[in-house]
């Protein structure tokens, strides 16, 4: 082939041909899965962070644009836990339970050590006092009289941060231990809690998140440390990969046979050629192919 008319006829031809759209599909799904990851895994460290967060600081309604997807009128139930067997239902739970992360007694002393915790605990002990007295305690009307039953908070605000270690220790044992049910109860809150629960942010709220969303990419796009910090974390990681697995491909990191992935390519191959058929038969891609293969062949 000489000039491109010789190269858009093969194209055209090509596009026509669904089996020989299905053999392309089957021999780049099979390069990637035999091709080892040391060169498979492309060097993503050499890749600026911060050119990924100028792309993203350009639009200037990202955090309404997301709210306005509608997830309830999506999903065709009310709850997820509709939407799959009960069986699914308690092998998720099982498999986020056993993967649960334990934090420290020192991370919850700091989380309970927040003024807005301590404030929650201060008012639940109130309360608690106030009610044991008021049943069992003749006396507490005269005391409530007084007034002094408002002071019963700065008491306990007073002597509080005492007690977090003990409530830490307490919830690190009884909460996060081995035989806490906590992570297995939230995947069942959560799967069970109907969509109409998650009240979007109203209108100022979004322009005040769209605002704060702003500040944050323009801080991170300038943040040299930050790119930095991100380019060297990906580097360890795909050095650690690399460092057991470089040698290895798909198709011995997924411990499959030949015959399993022979499987797999062709079912996966089939699928995607009937969507690229269906595609092109809407959004013709001839052109393209065409100067593309014109580019490789430099015609």
């Amino acid at each position: 082939m000489k000039n491109p008319s010789e190269i858009q006829i093969q194209v055209k031809k090509y596009l026509t041909s669904p089996s020989q759209i299905q053999k392309t599909h089957e021999r780049i799904i099979s390069f990637l899965f035999h091709t080892p990851f040391e060169i498979l895994i492309p060097k993503l460290s050499k890749f600026p962070p911060s050119s990924v967060y100028s792309i993203l600081n350009q639009k200037s309604d990202r955090v309404r644009t997301a709210l306005e997807f509608d997830i309830a009128g999506a999903f065709p139930y009310q709850t997820l836990s509709e939407g799959m067997e009960k069986e699914t239902e308690i092998a998720l739970a099982n498999f986020v339970s056993s993967i649960e992360v334990q934090p420290s007694k020192k991370l919850l002393v700091d989380l309970l050590s927040q003024k807005a915790i301590q404030d929650i605990i201060a008012n639940i002990i109130e309360s608690g006092i106030i009610e044991f007295n008021k049943k069992t305690n003749p006396l507490f009307g005269m005391i409530q009289a007084t007034g002094l039953d408002k002071q019963i908070k700065s008491f306990i605000n007073l002597f509080l941060p005492n007690f977090l270690p003990k409530i830490a220790d307490f919830l690190h044992t009884t909460s996060f231990g081995a035989s806490s049910t906590l992570s297995k109860d939230i995947v069942f809150i959560l799967l069970n809690a109907p969509f109409s629960e998650l009240n979007l942010p109203d209108e100022k709220q979004m322009l005040d998140a769209e605002e704060k969303l702003k500040l944050l990419l323009h801080q991170i796009d300038t943040d040299k440390k930050l790119d930095e910090t991100l380019k060297n974390f990906v580097s360890t990681v795909q050095t650690s990969f690399l460092n057991r697995y470089a040698k290895e491909n798909l198709i011995q990191f997924l411990n499959l046979s030949e015959d399993d992935f022979h499987q797999f390519n062709v079912t996966i191959s089939a699928y995607l050629t009937n969507e690229f058929v269906l595609y092109q038969k809407q959004n013709s891609i001839e052109t393209l192919l065409t100067e593309i293969i014109s580019d490789i062949m430099n015609v």
